[in-house]
């Protein structure tokens, strides 16, 4: 790919993402189909790794809240701990949003708990838990990831929260408050911005990963319209020549047998003559029609051959079908009864010949020869008085 096509594609993944780092809804449900397993067992590790780290805590608060230790332990190991068990049993069990919601509110708990806990305790070196916070934070917005708009309220929240505690705690030392201050908002700013990173390579990452794969497809489905157009006759709308070329070259090659129809409508340059051309085209469309739905019923294969001349295969003996499948080909034209009355025959509709020629009698697959012995039959037939079959 080139630069500018590189540049391109990042200008429009961008364009597609506000400010919250929300992808369209479609884009959201193709990530969350693609990568939500993956996502799921990632939350899991996670969760038991965080909590065997925020439980090592309880350690800490011996020295830093012997006030309150027997407490401290007893809010984590009977509400955070059940707490997180919880999530970790419901995050692959509920839909996406509120698997997200699930961790936001974990986070809360996570960060407000030693918060209050700090507030509450009459130590003098209480005010050194809020060095957990931004390790708490860094769980949260870097490790567990949570999406870039629930981050930002997680964040917005403890920090608010935090601030609230540093000034409204009764007995903190004053020189205290300040540097403190200054570590909680720069070490929440940090987990944030850091979160906005990757979640934002994370939705550019897959914007251009769905596009890619958006255009591939829509290349593709052109690529198969175009390919149906070079199969297709034009006027018929059935099978060309070289859809049939390529379709004999496979029957020959796997399957036992195969039998070819060469069917040509009698009398069609007078039906022209008389009608004209645009009438013969609607002749032709009806016969092709009614062709490609026998060659359906009987499990075979029509196509145009050329002018007035139309052929059909079908997997069965020659000796034990290919009669019955000629004489009610010729039936099924003459049952259309499209007028036909400049025919020096005395019939007055349209009607086909057809020769016929398979695999079962010689054992002969090359599809030259098989072609040659259809069309010798099939001008037997014409000679013969046409509105017939003939066996090649």
């Amino acid at each position: 790919m080139s630069a500018s096509g590189t540049g391109a594609g990042e200008a429009g993944s961008k364009g597609r993402l506000d400010w919250l780092l929300r992808m369209p809804p479609e884009v959201e449900r193709a990530h969350e189909r693609d990568f939500g397993a993956e996502r799921i067992k990632h939350l899991r590790h996670a969760i038991i790794v965080g909590l065997i780290v925020y439980n090592i805590y309880n350690l800490t608060s011996l020295h830093l809240m012997a006030d309150i230790q027997p407490f401290t332990v007893m809010m984590r190991l009977f509400v955070l701990v059940p707490g997180s068990l919880a999530i970790f049993f419901l995050v692959p069990r509920v839909p996406p949003a509120v698997r997200e919601l699930l961790l936001l509110g974990g986070m809360f708990v996570a960060s407000l708990l030693p918060l209050y806990l700090v507030y509450i305790s009459q130590s003098t070196y209480a005010s050194y838990t809020l060095g957990e916070l931004p390790l708490v934070l860094l769980f949260g917005n870097m490790l567990l990831v949570l999406r870039f708009r629930l981050a930002l309220v997680f964040t917005t929240v403890t920090c608010v929260t935090a601030l609230w505690v540093l000034h409204a705690k009764p007995g903190l030392d004053q020189n205290l408050v300040f540097p403190l201050t200054v570590q909680v908002v720069t070490g929440l700013f940090f987990t944030l911005y850091g979160n906005w990173h990757v979640e934002r390579q994370r939705c550019l990452s897959y914007l251009a990963q769905y596009d890619a794969e958006n255009r591939a497809d829509r290349a593709e489905r052109r690529g198969d319209a175009l390919r149906d157009l070079t199969l297709t006759d034009m006027l018929t709308g059935i099978a060309n020549r070289r859809h049939l070329d390529e379709t004999l070259d496979t029957w020959l090659t796997e399957r036992r047998d195969v039998l070819l129809l060469m069917v040509d409508v009698d009398h069609f340059k007078a039906f022209n003559d008389r009608f004209g051309h645009v009438a013969g085209d609607d002749c032709l469309r009806r016969i092709a029609a009614a062709l490609q739905a026998f060659a359906a019923r009987h499990d075979g294969f029509a196509a145009r051959y050329g002018g007035e001349e139309f052929t059909l295969l079908f997997a069965v003996k020659t000796e034990t079908g290919g009669a019955f499948l000629a004489e009610a080909l010729v039936r099924t034209v003459r049952d259309l009864a499209i007028p036909h009355p400049a025919r020096a025959d005395g019939l007055v509709h349209v009607t086909v010949s057809v020769g016929y020629a398979g695999t079962g009698e010689s054992g002969l697959r090359d599809p030259r020869n098989l072609v040659t012995r259809a069309d010798l039959a099939l001008y037997e037939a014409k000679s013969a008085g046409r509105n017939r079959s003939k066996a090649g």
